[in-house]
């Protein structure tokens, strides 16, 4: 049996030195501020809120 590779779901907290400062500005921009990221590698990232709604897939962000 063959599987997909998955990416493994792993929750940073937005306010993480390692993540772009880019990434915490666009973070703020929505009604219910991002507070989760999933790092997808490669400059992709998944923003949730506090409540974890996806809010955005972020791509080339350094």
């Amino acid at each position: 049996m063959n599987e997909e590779p998955t990416v493994e779901d792993k929750e940073i907290d937005i306010n993480d030195p390692r993540l772009p400062d880019a990434l915490r500005e666009h973070g703020k921009l929505f009604k219910k501020p991002a507070r989760w990221v999933i790092d997808l590698g490669n400059g992709e990232y998944l923003l949730y809120a506090e409540d974890f709604e996806l809010l955005d897939a972020v791509y080339n962000c350094f």
